[in-house]
């Protein structure tokens, strides 16, 4: 079974529907040989300070400044159950296709999602710019190897570490 993870339930129907439809369950549509389900956004979110440890939690000049190396990451709070919807169907999955948006924050959604999970089975890459049916046909037609756009997913890492290290610290700092 191949695992579709879309960015959001409007880019799912529309992959189903270039698939040639498939039946609505609970998170995700059933497409035969291929499911797809979708995020809402980052389903993901770097833990904060006092998620490592609990002496974060009071503000300090000792503490600063902050590095969490390696980070880690959280669920969101309203996010647990599609998250838990998606990790059931990778479990179950022989592959996994990357549907998110075509930019970092569309790499680094599914890419989070798949290092949160331990997920080791083949990726692909399918970039949709245009949700109406010939050009997802085509896009779907054309998947890439997902590893290819891994300097993207970094770029997106890289920046999200860097702003909540600098937010977490010039705030307590200041």
């Amino acid at each position: 079974m191949r695992v579709f993870i879309a960015e959001k339930p409007e880019l799912a129907k529309a992959i189903v529907d270039g698939l040639g439809g498939g039946k609505r369950l609970d998170g995700y549509y059933d497409c035969g040989n291929d499911v797809v389900t979708w995020c809402y956004g980052h389903m993901l979110a770097l833990k904060d300070p006092e998620d490592y440890d609990e002496q974060y939690s009071r503000w300090s000049m000792e503490h600063l400044p902050m590095s969490f190396i390696p980070w880690e990451y959280k669920p969101g709070d309203d996010k647990k159950a599609q998250l838990k919807v998606i990790t059931d169907l990778l479990k179950k999955s022989t592959s996994c296709v990357n549907s998110c948006d075509v930019d970092g924050a569309g790499q680094a959604i599914c890419d989070e999602i798949l290092e949160y999970v331990g997920y080791n089975k083949p990726v692909y890459r399918v970039l949709i710019n245009d949700n109406n049916i010939k050009p997802v046909q085509r896009a779907l037609a054309n998947l890439k190897p997902n590893k290819e756009f891994y300097t993207l997913y970094q770029t997106e890492v890289a920046r999200s570490v860097g702003d909540q290290l600098y937010g977490y610290n010039m705030t307590r700092a200041y």
